[in-house]
């Protein structure tokens, strides 16, 4: 990210502050291989100022590091952040654009725990460009992290808590607090069937009232993460031989195999077909299912594909002697089967189908 460093800053600003922000612009740990952050200062404009004099004494190589970076900016295509005391409503003075650009850029998750996962991959396999990850570097240096937003009902509680260290600086400078969010916020989006009207509208509303833009936000097209697995890694789990004989999974993956990749887009994987739990009434008959679910999967109650994907993919891991555990959580193991190595950029890209993964990336990157 190029940050902008205009002449009025130097000429108007504490020195304290201003080397403090020159500090978190140019400063980078010994395991990183870039910094974070790019400087363009037009130097011209500042040498003689008395800023610009107290921070090369302290920073020998002031000039020619910023000639550098400067030949860098004007053959780049870059629009970088303006910090100025100037208002303006892309701008930042120089306060804010500390406390702004200090902050790790976030990505909210319903469940940071498991959800990191896939992101995770995203990053792993869609990031690498020139045998650089730029995303990957700024996790390893704590510049990007992720946020557990406790569930998806908490989020606009989540977000207002969030928010609330930036009141009293937006206050200050007459802005929306929501300007000083930096991050991005991932949801499923629990679809069962493809026209199913969204589930999250109320959701939704709450955190734009909290004036968060709709582009900071993203619902799976699929109905959540674990639909995003590829299907190598259920052929390998098949494969497994205690996976082999366990009935309920083995009869599970060898129908969801079969599946069209619109019908593997909206199964619930862990649970089958709603509801989640007491589906059968009393005299252990099934409850009805919704017809546009059916009509999907082109199955009735009684077809033993029903049956099968119904009991949903009761995986819990494997313990040490590569047997199945009896007893676990399905929300903590199945997201560690995206760090397998069986899982690669062409297979992520197959199950996703429409790029949406690459759209994801490309959301994270933009705020780095």
């Amino acid at each position: 990210m190029w940050i902008n460093i205009t002449k009025d800053v130097f000429v108007n600003s504490d020195f304290k502050a201003l080397n403090f922000l020159f500090q978190i612009l140019s400063y980078y740990p010994s395991i990183a291989t870039k910094p974070r952050y790019n400087i363009v200062i037009e130097i011209e404009k500042v040498l003689d100022t008395e800023n610009f004099k107290k921070l090369a004494s302290i920073e020998p190589n002031l000039s020619s590091f910023l000639e550098e970076e400067y030949n860098a900016y004007v053959t780049s295509s870059a629009i970088p952040y303006k910090i100025t005391s100037k208002r303006g409503t892309s701008n930042f003075n120089i306060e804010e654009a500390i406390l702004f650009l200090n902050q790790p850029v976030s990505i909210i998750l319903e469940n940071n725990k498991n959800d990191s996962e896939f992101i995770l991959a995203i990053i792993k396999h869609f990031g690498n460009i020139n045998n650089y990850n730029k995303a990957q570097e700024h996790i390893d240096n704590a510049w990007l992290q992720f946020e557990n937003a406790g569930g998806c009902g908490n989020i606009p509680n989540f977000m207002e808590g969030f928010l609330n260290r930036f009141k009293a600086l937006a206050r200050k400078n007459s802005r929306n607090i929501s300007d000083y969010f930096r991050g991005v916020i991932i949801l499923d989006s629990d679809t069962d069937f493809p026209t199913q009207p969204s589930k999250h509208d109320t959701l939704l509303n709450k955190i734009q009232k909290l004036g968060i833009d709709i582009n900071s936000i993203h619902i799976l097209k699929k109905r959540a993460m674990e639909n995003y697995l590829p299907i190598e890694s259920f052929e390998e789990l098949q494969k497994q031989r205690a996976v082999s004989k366990n009935n309920d999974l083995n009869n599970w993956i060898s129908t969801y195999r079969h599946l069209s990749n619109t019908q593997k887009d909206f199964l619930n994987i862990s649970d089958g077909f709603p509801p989640k739990k007491d589906k059968f009434n009393s005299g252990n008959i099934r409850k009805p299912v919704d017809t546009n679910i059916l009509s999907l999967f082109s199955l009735r109650l009684s077809d033993k594909n029903f049956k099968y994907l119904d009991v949903g993919f009761t995986y819990m891991g494997f313990d040490n002697f590569n047997n199945l555990k009896t007893s676990g959580s399905f929300k903590d193991e199945f997201p560690n089967l995206f760090r397998k190595s069986i899982i690669t950029k062409i297979n992520l890209k197959d199950r996703d189908g429409i790029g949406e993964l690459q759209s994801i990336l490309d959301k994270i990157t933009a705020l780095l």
